[in-house]
């Protein structure tokens, strides 16, 4: 094997690349990738891997991670070699180019990557780097597949690689160098190629993907390549197996890059005619999965690209739109729905215009057959898969999606009377006797459901009154049942214009929640919900009759579908005047409370009653909403007895997670329907909040104690004051026991819901944030809260360690006129700070260095300058302090130096702006680190 400078480094890098190959243990893999990509960020890495690429007795799977190495150490560390270095690695890397032309290709890939990358870093070779190469290695026959191979990955890697260190500048004259300039050169080559006499499949390939490749970043134009017998080359490439793909591909490619119509006009006019010549292949693969894919491919990528010329020139492009409803019709499901953006795309630009041709109508017509043909569920459902159901149910709703878009061509009101006429039929099949199959009824149901979009609800519509009218009657198919129930909960919006049908609809909805299939009954709710929402006035007198049913058939019911219910109760009680509303509200209240009386112990039958009773509570008043500030009389003495209930159910039950969780909710939902009524109440229900989470550590009743104090803590009340005191320096003294006992990052959720409380305060309530004995605690909790890797909870501690560092109190002038209690404020918060800051300091570059997200920066850039304005003296000891004790890789030491040195020469001059672009720098090395460091492929 080959030898380097150091033995020691080879044998680890053999055994840490064998790791990949035989070892299944995570940690050991992790471990060994960790190891390689260290190594990679080494000055040693260099000769190390150009020796290992070039000899002959390196494996394959050492070569291929020398390659990998060279081509990140080309992209991240070029700035490790001298410039006169640069050639020799420049021939190295040709070199290898010529060694691996005949593959293997990944490791070719990797290889014509590092030359395109180092071409960019190279202003001096970068202008002849193409040409070169050409005449170095394109008369060569055995050099001839590595040339196309660089020149194939040269154009994306120009166009897509920003991890290069090149200005904007020099990033724009070096592509023009070596795209822009080359690109005739190019196109000559491939030329020279594909006409050689001998050539083989391979470089037709080569060629092909090289051709592909230029035509997409736009430095070849269609135009260009027509002028070519690369046009022709392509066409006929078509005709053989092994190019077909290749070809197809190309194909697509070039007619993309005709859009520009105006200027493509003569190019389209030679692709057009040899694509129309070819749709007979679409019926010759037809047995073909594979090629008759491709061939929809491409043709719906003529149709897209040409779609304003079908419009205005249907008679000579209708072959086009024939033939990719030819694909549409295929029973190969997964080839139908590469035309579904087509058919969008078309109709949209045909809905446009003032007349529609026929012929195209006369398509569409054919389309609208074939898609509500494929909405059929199979005959058989047993013979598939659950993952077939489900991919089936997801096409379904793709195609209702295409037959809108036949309503833009069409018309909705065409489209639906096709629909109605195809259930008609296979209704009055079934009455004459003859087998119909549910199938047969189900599909159009589903169709005129997803056309419910389209259909204008202030028109009158005959056929909408014939669907109405015929569901009742539909086969008792469970499918049917749910499709009808589903239709019907489509055109509500039309049963609320013709409240004579409401009825009808009620009865069928309800008699539905009694159906043996789950769907079915869950299908029912929707339909109730929506029924009830778009029709909630006119429900108002059937609301006795809901009672009635929800106490006879709820407790037979699904959770799931009993929400429903109370949901639809919901909405038509907010459709009510005030008043009664509220007496309405409080009747369904008192009988789920009557379901949830609290018995001593903690029965689990009975907290799934409790919990099942407070789900429907919070849904119905999630709905209803709020009555005003000024309650209604019949709420006035409702907080009392709901809180009663509810204090009972936090006593006995609170401990259960689930419990508490819905308890909070409904909590929250009462205080904004009771409003200020509920003040007097306060105090009792911060004070049993508090004990609560004293007792369990659930995190739900921080939340609860949240929105209570997000709610009042404005309000001028001196008990409530006391009680919010109280309230802070107990959750905050148990939420410090808690991380003292266990990791903070084992409790996010904890102090996720901390920093709810913390909120308020910091805005409504500062006297009682910052005065409280419990200040430092709760400022060390924001500090540790910036460990977590959860991007919501950490943004939301930044900002508020933001407000504490910027609040009014520590900048106000010496002479001006300030509240009374500013200087105590700020005592309290530079004494917190001052015993804070290094651990604060650690946490930001932490996570600047690890876990911040990218949107995190604004926050740690102001938080940083805040504290170099105010405590300039203490970031000089803790900034270099702490950045010496995190430990970095060796690719982000260099970055961690220009830090400290770019931040004292912002202290120096005085110019905290400059603290912005140092951080930023810092960011960026941290992002490319983190980008160079994914795991290698295996």
């Amino acid at each position: 094997m080959a030898t380097t400078s150091n033995p020691e480094t080879l044998q680890k890098i053999v055994a840490a690349l064998g790791v990949f190959a035989t070892s299944t243990d995570k940690q050991q893999i992790a471990s060994a990738n960790e190891w390689l990509q260290d190594f990679q960020h080494t000055i040693e890495a260099w000769e190390v891997s150009s020796t290992l690429l070039m000899a002959a007795d390196s494996p394959p799977p050492l070569k291929m991670f020398a390659a990998q190495t060279l081509k990140s150490k080309v992209v991240y560390d070029l700035n490790q070699l001298p410039s006169e270095q640069l050639p020799l690695l420049r021939d190295t890397l040709v070199s290898a180019l010529q060694q691996f032309s005949s593959g293997p290709r990944n490791t070719l890939v990797q290889i014509s990557l590092a030359l395109s990358s180092l071409a960019m870093q190279m202003p001096d070779w970068a202008p002849t780097a193409v040409q070169n190469l050409i005449e170095t290695l394109g008369t060569t026959p055995d050099y001839v597949a590595g040339l196309l191979q660089f020149l194939a990955v040269l154009p994306d890697d120009v166009s897509t690689n920003t991890r290069i260190p090149v200005s904007d500048d020099e990033y724009r004259t070096r592509s023009q160098s070596l795209l822009t300039e080359n690109c005739e050169n190019v196109l000559n080559l491939l030329t020279m190629y594909i006409t050689a006499q001998g050539i083989t499949p391979h470089i037709q390939k080569l060629v092909f993907e090289v051709l592909s490749s230029w035509v997409v970043s736009g430095e070849v134009s269609a135009s260009m390549v027509g002028q070519t017998p690369l046009f022709d080359s392509m066409f006929e490439a078509l005709a053989t197996d092994q190019l077909f793909d290749m070809a197809g591909d190309l194909l697509c490619d070039l007619i993309h890059e005709t859009q520009e119509l105006d200027d493509n006009m003569p190019i389209v006019e030679k692709i057009v005619p040899r694509l129309i010549a070819l749709q007979p292949q679409l019926e010759a693969d037809k047995e073909d999965p594979d090629k008759l894919r491709l061939w929809c491919k491409i043709f719906c990528e003529a149709g897209e690209t040409y779609r304003m010329l079908i419009v205005h020139h249907t008679e000579t492009f209708l072959p086009l739109v024939q033939a990719i409803a030819q694909c549409a019709a295929s029973d190969d499901l997964d080839i139908a729905q590469l035309t579904f953006n087509f058919w969008y795309r078309l109709g949209q630009s045909l809905g446009k215009q003032r007349s529609i041709p026929s012929d195209i109508s006369k398509v569409y017509e054919a389309v609208l057959n074939t898609f509500i043909g494929h909405i059929h569920f199979p005959m058989d459902p047993e013979s598939t898969t659950a993952q077939d159901q489900d991919d089936f149910r997801s096409f379904r709703h793709d195609i209702g999606d295409v037959l809108k878009d036949c309503c833009y061509v069409l018309g909705a009101d065409f489209v639906l009377d096709r629909t109605y006429g195809i259930l008609a039929d296979a209704l009055e099949r079934g009455m004459s006797g003859n087998a119909v199959a549910w199938q047969e009824v189900e599909a159009p149901l589903f169709a005129m459901r997803a056309l419910g979009g389209e259909i204008d609800w202030t028109q009158q519509n005959e056929k909408i009154l014939k669907i109405m009218e015929v569901l009742p009657g539909l086969p008792a198919h469970p499918r049917v049942r749910y499709a009808a129930l589903m239709l019907i909960s489509r055109y509500t919006p039309w049963v609320a214009k013709h409240p004579e049908h409401i009825l009808s609809q009620l009865t069928y909805i309800t008699s539905s929640f009694q159906d043996s299939d789950l769907e079915v009954v869950s299908a029912a709710g929707h339909a109730l919900k929506y029924l009830c929402q778009d029709c909630r006035a006119h429900l108002v007198p059937y609301l006795e009759q809901l009672y009635g049913f929800l106490a006879t058939v709820g407790p037979k019911l699904m959770q799931e579908d009993r929400l429903a219910i109370y949901e639809s109760i919901g909405w038509i009680i907010s459709s009510m005047p005030r008043d009664i509303a509220a007496n309405t509200l409080r009747k369904f209240a008192v009988d789920i409370f009557s379901t949830i009386q609290v018995v001593p112990g903690q029965n689990a039958t009975h907290a799934k009653v409790i919990i099942d009773g407070l789900e429907q509570l919070e849904q119905l008043l999630d709905v209803v909403g709020s009555f005003g500030e000024d309650l209604p009389p019949a709420c006035e003495t409702t907080a009392v007895e709901v809180w009663a209930v509810m204090s009972d159910i936090i006593a006995q039950y609170g401990a259960l997670p689930d419990i508490c969780d819905r308890s909070t909710r409904v909590i929250r939902l009462g205080l904004q329907i009771f409003h200020r009524a509920a003040l007097p109440l306060i105090p009792r229900l911060l004070e049993s909040l508090t004990s609560r989470f004293e007792n369990t550590g659930l995190a739900s009743y921080l939340w609860a104690i949240g929105k209570v104090i997000q709610r009042f803590g404005l309000e001028d009340d001196l008990p409530l004051k006391s009680a919010i005191q109280q309230t802070y320096e107990l959750c905050t003294a148990k939420c410090t026991a808690i991380f003292t006992q266990s990791a903070l990052r084992l409790h996010s959720d904890v102090v996720d819901d901390y920093l709810s409380i913390v909120t308020p305060l910091l805005e409504q309530c500062p006297d009682i944030l910052f005065l409280s004995p419990a200040f430092p605690m709760s400022f060390s909790i924001l500090v540790g809260a910036l460990q977590l890797y959860n991007t919501d909870t950490t943004f939301q501690s930044i900002g508020l360690i933001r407000g504490i560092l910027g609040h009014d109190a520590l900048q106000a002038p010496q002479d001006a006129q300030t509240p009374p209690r500013f200087p105590l404020f700020a005592k309290a918060i530079s004494d917190t700070v001052e015993k804070e800051g290094p651990i604060l300091v650690n946490h930001l570059f932490v996570g600047l260095l690890d876990h911040f997200a990218p949107e995190m920066m604004s926050g740690v850039v102001t938080t940083i300058r805040i504290l170099t304005q105010l405590w300039t003296t203490n970031m000089q000891q803790w900034i270099p302090t702490v950045l010496d004790q995190i430990p970095v890789s060796p690719a982000l030491q260099p970055a961690k130096t220009q830090f400290l040195v770019d931040f004292e020469d912002a202290i120096v001059s005085r110019d905290l702006d400059k603290l912005k672009p140092a951080i930023s720098t810092l960011q960026r090395s941290v992002l490319r680190a983190k980008d160079r460091r994914r795991p290698l492929d295996r």
